[in-house]
């Protein structure tokens, strides 16, 4: 956000001066989206980072990084990157509010696991304004950088009870279950949300819930 590109100031950040400059030449007049975008590039560098598996679940929270207390390791938007990174097969996501603050912090990440034959369900407790918006945008970018084919959205069936549940699996294997809606406040950190990362055959059980009031 400088008016010039201070090389030596970008080395002692540990920045690589040539992507700051790409960076400032596509985002130079869009300075009120830099903070935002900071975030997402840090929730994608601690996604993909590697920790040691000592116990088959961990503690995941969204709240201010000023407040974040010893111990916890793991925040919403991160674990959220990790588990659609990590993904080989399958992404499913559930969750009875959804817009587009929260729906584009994953946006490209969900996109590039279509593109590498990752198939994406959405499934939608309930059909709103706001996640109509959020999903043309996600049909919208995932059309552009990946593949179509590979992402769909189901819904309850209308006998369903009030589907409460925040949830994201990812090939069956490792799941986000929680409060934390995919809201920009659910997953920024502006709500109080906690949750776990879950790994092994317990994420086969999560999903067979979200299959019993599935709509064919």
């Amino acid at each position: 956000m400088a008016p010039r590109l201070d090389r030596a100031a970008a080395i002692r950040a540990g920045l690589e001066p040539e992507l700051v400059a790409v960076l400032r030449s596509r985002f130079a007049n869009e300075h009120e989206r830099i903070p935002t975008l900071c975030q997402e590039a840090a929730a994608w560098v601690l996604g993909r980072r590697s920790i040691a598996r000592v116990e088959p679940w961990d503690l995941v929270a969204s709240l201010p990084r000023t407040d974040v207390p010893e111990g916890l390791r793991r925040t919403t938007g991160e674990t959220l990157i990790q588990l659609v990174v990590q993904a080989t097969r399958t992404l499913r996501l559930a969750a009875p509010f959804i817009d587009q603050s929260g729906l584009s912090f994953m946006a490209e990440a969900l996109a590039a696991a279509t593109a590498r034959g990752v198939r994406l369900e959405i499934l939608l407790p309930t059909r709103s304004t706001r996640a109509d918006e959020a999903l043309d945008d996600l049909t919208a970018t995932i059309a552009a950088e990946g593949r179509s084919a590979n992402f769909a959205v189901s819904r309850l069936r209308e006998d369903a009870p009030w589907a409460h549940l925040k949830v994201l699996t990812s090939d069956s294997e490792a799941a986000y279950i929680g409060s934390a809606n995919v809201t920009g406040a659910g997953i920024g950190g502006r709500n109080l949300e906690l949750g776990v990362l879950v790994r092994g055959e317990p994420v086969i059980v999560v999903e067979r819930v979200l299959d019993i009031y599935r709509g064919s």
